[in-house]
């Protein structure tokens, strides 16, 4: 670390010392409770992980005790194995191929010494970061949806093979990674497979041998415009939110005269059939592999990604490889070996499966067959109607991406004794994969996101970050993991002093378990700093710190970490993020019309259906998680199942605000289902701010205002101060985790909605805990004086009865100890310096001279 940070550090001690010694308030103390005592002494469950990369294979058995023994001391609770290739940097030397003899030697070692130690291991499925290899056939790989058309003019009885689609098929923006080098492959090449032939009589009025005109955002609303990794979620979402309206030019076709011809195909492609008089389209459509490759595979162990929307996919990665990993574990199974894990879901952007009609059937209630020809901008019974097949087509793929693969996934490890840490909502270097991002982070035990330190940041927001702890929060799974202190370009550059904010920002987000990224495997004889991955925050004995400020470093973070994940996360609103897919949640801290001090949650369709009820007037979830009001999004679409629990949770005492709603989105019982939304919603709404109302035309704020609900928390300082903050509470506690975004000092008075007790701060950095003298009770809400380090952050917990009246300062003046004079040097280890060219006598080894200033 450097001189700053080291003042820093003494500087805190000494504060803390001195504060400690002048406190002037004494509050009987109550008996030590879990929460105070998980904080001195955090529990195993807490502590953080870490990407133990295994390149190319190239460890051995020393590395692995090393790092198990390592990581056990400095204050680690599990590792995340992956083996994979090398991306950036220099290769490190092969090593034994993954699932191989020695491999597996190597890999039942690595458990026994962390069952040894004390450390949990979750183990990456692959021989890379997805979730692929050699043994993906490429009919279980990711798959797109193809279509060609003919004419053909009865009567006659036609027997030809029907044209082959175009292999590029409208894909023309493939993702930087995955499948760029094989979207121009020939159709021979990427093992097309038929689902279905239909034909309809085409429509009269048009010129011989045209079409109507594709709607400009066809691509979006099926699937097959892609963007990178950067695009804003509210981006993803509008490009398929718009409705389509009828045009002159439509020339629309009655779905109920479309001819299923399935039967009638031959696997060779020819088609036979005795065609009835008049003009007629056939449509043939069926998929292909998207090409999508494992990535960063082990040296010979690339091979494709596996179909993500079928569980037969996931299936063939567990037998391929689970069952081994399994067995190797033997009785370490649900000891050491704790999870396996899937990463980030960065192959691109599937959109079929060859179970695709089946699935839709399943999700939707209803045969898409007969709308097939919308994929390419035939317009079947409405532009309406279209445009409603196409929601619902992409809400399938949604569905099976999470049902299908996560949640087949994580059956298959529950069936054997394993959990699931997976990176399953992004962000995913596809910027626009169709996905129910909360329902996906659901579906497995560890929901995991990610945060970097300079990229997938919006408006000084972590990208996922409350996408991920929402998910946590309403599916009930304690902790919200995320890939931490990713970073391109900036290796060995970073100490405490500089990852501290990033964390600080994410725990305020929601995030309580890091996985720093990375944690690298390196043998010895390798020399230091030895070799790394090429995206990463390296965080290994090969650090310069390690020896001095790793400890205290993760000391923090598991003190931060046993508070976060104790209790149920506060807030006062849930934001229902509404039906549509792709289905992401925007990064903002405040949410829409609710502003500063307030917090909030979004949820999807399945858990308000699903697990969402009223109790006492709030808004509850099985697992305790509770709120005041329910806010609806800006839509005049709501599904008849959405609106039918929105009226029984309103009739049971809900507060509910929103736009009133006037159709559903969807295909299914048209259009019974949209005279039902106008019914309830007529109900509803025309009671608009009674009993049994929905308000609509206010803010979140202001009706939160107007039943006495001040802000949660509120800051007054300096007018660009930004103390940001996360409330939680235990049945006996409620704390708040205080962490200012400013590279600056500041002192603040922070209000609390809290009464009747007394103040405590318990500072994560050195574990003291200490009542605060100085603060008011005025209105129910309690004001407290602050000061803040420069990125400096507490925990403000209210957990004992007020004894006395508010007396004295809570934080003391630091006064000058010592005061360096002269010159003085400093001697680098042998081990780790460099020398540098020019350099002469002492300089030459590592000795460096210097004057005080």
């Amino acid at each position: 670390p450097n001189k700053s940070f080291v003042l820093k550090l003494v500087a805190l001690a000494a504060a803390a010392c001195c504060v400690s010694i002048v406190s002037i308030v004494s509050v009987t103390a109550a008996p030590a409770s879990d929460l105070s005592r998980d904080f001195h002494s955090p529990p195993d469950a807490v502590k953080p992980s870490g990407y133990w990369w295994w390149l190319n294979g190239n460890v051995d058995k020393e590395a692995i005790t090393r790092d198990m023994e390592q990581f056990r001391a400095k204050g680690m609770g599990a590792v995340l194995l992956v083996s994979s290739g090398q991306w950036g940097g220099r290769m490190p030397a092969k090593g034994p191929a993954f699932l191989s003899g020695e491999w597996r030697e190597l890999y039942q070692h690595a458990l026994r010494e962390a069952d040894r130690v004390g450390i949990k291991v979750d183990v990456n499925i692959a021989p890379g970061w997805n979730m692929g290899g050699p043994w993906v056939t490429p009919d279980k790989a990711c798959r797109w949806f193809l279509q060609s058309e003919t004419t053909v003019t009865g009567p006659q009885k036609f027997s030809g093979k029907l044209p082959l689609p175009d292999p590029k098929g409208g894909y023309d923006s493939p993702p930087m990674l995955g499948v760029k080098s094989y979207i121009n492959l020939p159709i021979e090449k990427v093992d097309y497979r038929d689902n279905a032939v239909v034909a309809f009589r085409t429509p009269k009025g048009l010129p011989k041998g045209d079409r109507p005109a594709r709607r400009a955002d066809l691509p979006a609303k099926s699937n097959r415009l892609d963007a990178n990794c950067f695009i804003p979620s509210k981006k993803v979402m509008s490009q398929t939110l718009g409705t389509w309206k009828s045009l002159p030019d439509d020339h629309p076709i009655n779905p109920k005269d479309v001819i299923d011809l399935t039967s009638k195909i031959k696997p060779d492609g020819s088609l036979h059939w005795d065609v009835p008089a008049g003009d007629w389209t056939v449509v043939r459509t069926g998929h292909r592999m998207t090409g999508a490759m494992l990535s960063v595979p082990m040296p010979d162990q690339g091979g494709l990604e596996n179909d993500y929307l079928d569980r037969a996919g996931v299936e063939l990665m567990f037998e391929k490889v689970g069952k081994i990993l399994i067995a190797d574990a033997g009785p370490l199974v649900g000891k050491s070996l704790r999870a396996f894990v899937s990463d980030s879901f960065e192959c691109g952007y599937p959109n079929w499966t060859d179970n695709m009609l089946k699935h839709f059937k399943h999700y939707r209630g209803y045969d898409p067959t007969p709308y097939l020809p919308v994929f390419r901008g035939w317009i079947v019974g409405s532009a309406e109607i279209s445009d409603r097949f196409l929601h619902d087509y992409r809400k399938t793929v949604a569905d099976c991406f999470a049902d299908e693969h996560y949640g087949r996934f994580t059956e298959l490890c529950h069936e054997n004794g394993l959990l699931t840490r997976c990176e399953s909502a992004g962000p995913s270097w596809s910027g626009t994969m169709c996905m129910d991002g909360l329902k996906n982070l659901g579906r497995v035990d560890f929901p995991q996101g990610e945060f970097w330190r300079k990229y997938f940041v919006q408006d000084n927001q972590n990208m996922v970050g409350k996408q991920t702890s929402s998910a946590a929060h309403i599916y009930g799974k304690r902790t919200v993991s995320a890939e931490a202190f990713t970073s391109m370009n900036h290796h060995w550059t970073a100490s405490p002093e500089i990852l501290k904010p990033l964390l600080d920002r994410a725990y305020c987000e929601g995030m309580n378990n890091c996985v720093f990224h990375t944690v690298t495997c390196q043998r010895p004889v390798d020399g230091k700093p030895g070799y790394e991955y090429g995206a990463g925050t390296h965080f290994n004995p090969n650090v310069t710190w390690w020896s001095q400020t790793a400890g205290p470093w993760v000391s923090y973070i598991n003190r931060c970490q046993a508070m976060l994940q104790s209790g149920l996360f506060v807030a006062d609103v849930l934001y229902y993020n509404g039906d549509s897919a792709p289905n992401l949640i925007d990064p903002s801290r405040t949410g829409a019309g609710l502003g500063k001090g307030y917090d909030f949650d979004f949820c999807n369709a399945e858990v308000l259906l699903t697990r969402l009820s009223v109790k006492d007037g709030r808004l509850v979830l099985p697992d305790g998680m509770s709120y005041r009001v329910l806010v609806l999004p800006d839509s005049k679409r709501m599904p008849v199942e959405v609106i039918e629990k929105i009226e029984a949770l309103v009739a049971a005492g809900a507060t509910v605000i929103g736009p009133r709603p006037e159709s559903d989105p969807g295909l299914k019982n048209h259009p019974a289902c949209d005279a039902t939304v106008r019914k309830i919603a007529g109900k509803l709404w025309g009671n608009a701010g009674g009993k049994m109302g929905v308000i609509d035309g206010k803010t979140p704020r202001e009706v939160l205002l107007a039943d006495g609900l001040g802000p949660d928390i509120e800051v007054a300082g300096q007018p660009d101060a930004y103390i940001d903050f996360i409330h939680r509470a235990t049945p006996e506690a409620d704390y708040y985790f205080l962490a200012n975004r400013n590279e600056r000092a500041e002192q603040a008075t922070v209000t609390f909605r809290q009464t009747g007790r007394h103040p405590e701060l318990w500072n994560p950095v050195d574990g003291s805990q200490r009542d605060l003298s100085q603060f008011a009770i005025v209105d129910g809400r309690t004001s407290v004086p602050l000061e803040f380090e420069a990125h400096g952050s507490m925990f403000i917990v209210f957990r004992k009865p007020v004894t006395r009246k508010s007396e004295g300062q809570n934080f003391a003046a630091l006064a000058t100890t010592l005061e360096v004079k002269g010159p003085w040097s400093v001697r680098f280890d042998k081990e780790w310096f460099y020398p540098i060219d020019g350099l002469t006598g002492k300089e030459a080894q590592g000795v460096f001279e210097f004057k005080t200033l």
